[in-house]
């Protein structure tokens, strides 16, 4: 039976080797062929990876230095910008197992990993650049050593837990939902309690206080501006209650964790509550619950009360897919078989949304994605046209109005390939995203072109000049009947209006 039960777990091990390695490899390829150009977020996260710091204008530091890394190694390509993602995603993928094979058994370490691997954000996540990718590992390998630190406590495994805290919180602050699990934990787990009241509980604080306090003393010194940020993501600011938006981001975890998958999340939530499962009682997996609910919950309420973006709860799902692989292990009657259909689907998805990144934007746009993917597509051949426009006007700079279209010709435009200034209008009386750190000067607006991609800002903008006349407009193909569009100017003599701070839109 010794010798049958270890050859089962062996196969479960291959099966999920060999599951990982292909999906990696997959992927990897994905993000060297895809004919999707670089985003404006992961453009602007290139653009701070050119100088070290110990925080950015709206994010914690941990991309920057990931792509400075990638960059460093392999130049500055857009795969060499991604290449980092589907790494990442493997090493959560491989805390996951390490997680369920601890806590339960080497099989509910597989079906974690792969819940995790096959998930509909991580195949997108897996193509691109964000902070998500490392706010998963990191709280990956931050769940399994706070169990491996549960049951067997070490100074040792409290500061590689407290760094690797620290290393969540410098990669995205959603990292407060980790400590938010800690505590309520803490509540009812007598072992993890006694971990931390020990000495070596003192090594954890001592280990995520000394991994922030660089990032702290840069959050002072700049005045605290990408915690701003975080808090204005909010948009508490704006009309509350919003129904719609929060029944929008329910109906998108379906998306997110997979639409099998996140129902059978929901299908025990109600055994909980109905006491249909002995799982119950398990305190691991009371622990583990600790992890999932709080941001659910706390994100779904923002989502009715204000807004909120379909990823802002994923750090719910590294537990959930360790919870959900337990459970499939200990009631393998009804929810294996749905798990299993969950896997079929998301693979099936998965190598379809991979396909329509990597076939020629033709058939993309074919199948009706040419809205979905114009963000990701003409960024090279608008810099072109930019650039040739500012060759024949002998510009003295080009001011942009939206950051996406600034951090766009920023990358594109990069070593040269752009050698005119770049400037962003302010729509208050100070920067409100990293574009508009730059003030615009006299010289710059001497013959200055401006590119208005948002047309109800043509009022505000062009009062802030002594002139200002239409030159005709840019429009690049981006598929489908899908355009950029940008309005171009010939402007001289900034003389900004005074405004409020923040501005009033």
């Amino acid at each position: 039976m010794k010798n049958s039960s270890a050859s089962t777990e062996k196969n479960w091990q291959t099966f999920l080797l060999l599951s990982g390695l292909g999906l990696l490899l997959l992927r990897i390829l994905t993000v060297v062929f895809t004919t999707l150009n670089l985003g404006p977020d992961e453009a602007q996260y290139w653009r701070w990876s050119t100088s070290f710091d110990w925080g950015y204008y709206s994010k914690p530091p941990m991309i920057a230095w990931v792509i400075g890394v990638e960059t460093f190694l392999f130049g500055d390509a857009e795969w060499a910008i991604r290449i980092g993602s589907p790494l990442f995603h493997v090493f959560t993928g491989a805390m996951l197992y390490l997680l369920g094979k601890h806590i339960w058994s080497v099989r509910a370490g597989v079906l974690a990993a792969l819940i995790y691997l096959l998930m509909p954000a991580v195949w997108l996540s897996s193509i691109i650049m964000s902070t998500d990718v490392q706010l998963m590992a990191f709280w990956a390998l931050s769940l399994f050593l706070l169990f491996l630190f549960r049951d067997a406590p070490s100074w040792k495994l409290g500061l590689a837990l407290g760094i690797s805290i620290g290393f969540g919180f410098l990669s995205k602050y959603a990292m407060i939902y980790f400590l938010v699990g800690i505590g309520l934990s803490l509540l009812f787990d007598k072992p993890l309690r006694a971990a931390f009241l020990s000495r070596s509980g003192l090594s954890a604080i001592a280990g995520l206080v000394l991994t922030l306090l660089p990032h702290i003393a840069w959050s002072i010194r700049t005045g605290f501006k990408t915690v701003s940020h975080t808090a204005d993501n909010a948009n508490w600011d704006q009309e509350l209650l919003n129904p719609e938006n929060g029944l929008k981001f329910f109906g998108d975890q379906f998306g997110v964790f997979g639409p099998l998958s996140f129902a059978l999340l929901l299908a025990f939530f109600v055994a909980l509550v109905i006491g249909a499962t002995q799982l119950r009682r398990d305190s691991k997996v009371r622990i583990l619950l600790t992890f999932i609910l709080p941001p659910l919950t706390i994100i779904l309420l923002q989502a009715f009360i204000s807004r909120a973006h379909a990823n802002w709860a994923a750090s719910a799902y590294p537990a959930a897919a360790v919870l959900m692989a337990v459970w499939a292990c200990h009631a393998t009657k009804y929810v294996r078989p749905v798990l299993y259909a969950g896997f079929a689907i998301n693979l099936i998805a998965g190598l379809i949304f991979t396909f329509t990144v990597v076939a020629p934007a033709e058939i993309a746009n074919d199948l009706g994605l040419a809205n979905a993917m114009k963000r990701l597509r003409g960024w090279p051949e608008t810099t072109e046209r930019v650039k040739q426009l500012a060759i024949e006007m002998n510009a003295s700079a080009i001011i942009l109005d939206e950051r996406e279209v600034w951090h766009g010709l920023d990358y594109y435009g990069r070593d040269g390939a752009l050698d005119f200034p770049l400037r962003a209008w302010r729509r208050s009386s100070h920067a409100e995203s990293f574009s508009e750190e730059a003030p615009i000067s006299q010289a710059d607006a001497a013959n200055a072109i401006v590119l208005l991609y948002r047309q109800d800002d043509f009022d505000k903008i062009s009062a802030d000049f002594e002139t200002f006349e239409s030159a005709g407009e840019i429009r690049q193909p981006l598929g489908g009947s899908k355009f950029r569009v940008l309005s171009i100017y010939r402007a001289s003599g900034f003389q900004p209006v005074e405004r409020a701070s923040p501005a009033v839109e």
